[in-house]
């Protein structure tokens, strides 16, 4: 049994070793909440989510706000298990899911040291030993030789960022992608929700011949009869990103047949039991599955989003982390990328340590 002694919020922005460019989005630095839970025995567990108003609706005043609310509520609280912590902070305030994630984090990765467990034992048990992640190509001066590069360091997964091009741009850099890399390595290409209906509809109609293993979210997210409409005129799957904000978008999505799989975000289910919920539901309806975080989180969501990704049911699709992009990071310890694999720490919690001197450093 622990009890919450103390929370705390922080408001961080962590500089990139380079500008990512999206399709409706330039992201120069990160921006994320950070959440440390004390508990009585002066054990500290931590959590991150991204604020991202195009994503969530939810802006970091926003989430701070949220967070202060569900701190009155759940301060002095005592915890035994995790069935606990899902249920204390579901029922401590409506919506606010990317604000519920962080402090649910902090708090799982808390009793996980309390008990002396990983995070990973705590929510269901390691499934797999290596987590392979998606570098992703965004801007860079010569995308070939980036792609080249990485691929020789041991990526076997490469995601495009198309949309702000056009597309016959889009589709040539993806034809030349596919050449330097190769028949064995998947390439897909997301356009973070970045064309309108025509112009979605005009690509995927030209996008077999491009070299692509599946293409993601071309439409706004609330756009799911153009997302049909795309996923008719492919011959390759369709993953849906943007539209997927719970259990029934997935639905939704496999019932009008607007989507093959989708990438999962713990920002947008609020919370780890939902998001490995909706992951079930995608293995038992033979959907690919994508697990990621958000362009600039610091190595508390990366060892988050290693440790889910190591429990969830089902991973064809890999996993999406942002460490490798940063300049500088919060945590002692830093995790590495071997081989195109990230390597979570050993030890208890999420395994990491945090540099609290760096986290007073990069607040705002």
């Amino acid at each position: 049994m622990l009890k919450i002694k103390e929370i705390t919020i922080h408001n961080i922005a962590l500089p990139l070793r380079e500008i990512i460019r999206m399709s409706k989005v330039i992201i120069e630095k990160s921006n994320s909440i950070l959440v440390k839970v004390k508990s009585a025995d002066d054990i500290a567990g931590w959590g991150e989510a991204a604020s991202s108003l195009s994503m969530t609706g939810e802006s970091a005043a926003g989430m701070i706000l949220a967070l202060e609310y569900i701190k009155n509520e759940i301060i002095n609280k005592e915890i035994e298990s995790i069935g606990d912590i899902y249920e204390l902070i579901q029922r401590s305030i409506y919506g606010n899911y990317a604000a519920k994630s962080a402090i649910e984090v902090a708090l799982v990765d808390l009793l996980a040291k309390t008990q002396k467990k990983t995070f990973s034992e705590l929510i269901g048990g390691k499934l797999r030993e290596e987590l392979p992640i998606i570098w992703r190509i965004a801007g860079a001066k010569n995308e070939t030789d980036e792609a080249k590069k990485m691929k020789d360091h041991g990526f076997s997964a490469f995601k495009i960022k198309v949309g702000a091009n056009t597309i016959p741009e889009d589709l040539s850099r993806a034809e030349n992608l596919r050449r330097v890399l190769g028949e064995h390595i998947q390439l897909t290409a997301d356009a973070n929700a970045g064309y309108s209906s025509k112009d979605a509809v005009d690509l995927c109609s030209k996008i077999d011949g491009a070299g692509l293993d599946y293409m993601e979210q071309p439409v706004n997210g609330y756009d799911v009869e153009t997302m049909k409409k795309c996923n008719c005129l492919m011959n390759i799957p369709l993953s849906a990103d943007e539209g997927i904000h719970s259990q029934s978008d997935l639905i939704l999505h496999k019932k009008m047949d607007a989507a093959d799989g989708a990438s999962l975000k713990l920002i947008k289910f609020g919370g780890i039991k939902a998001l490995l919920s909706a992951v079930d539901y995608m293995k038992e309806q033979n959907m690919h599955v994508n697990i990621s975080g958000k362009a600039g989180d610091s190595s508390v969501s990366a060892a988050t989003i290693g440790h889910i990704s190591h429990v969830a049911s089902k991973l064809d699709w890999y996993s999406n982390v942002s460490i490798q992009y940063l300049a500088d990071d919060i945590i002692k310890n830093p995790m590495t990328i071997q081989d195109g694999k990230i390597i979570l720490r050993s030890g208890p919690g999420l395994g990491i340590e945090i540099d609290e001197n760096k986290v007073e450093k990069y607040k705002i």
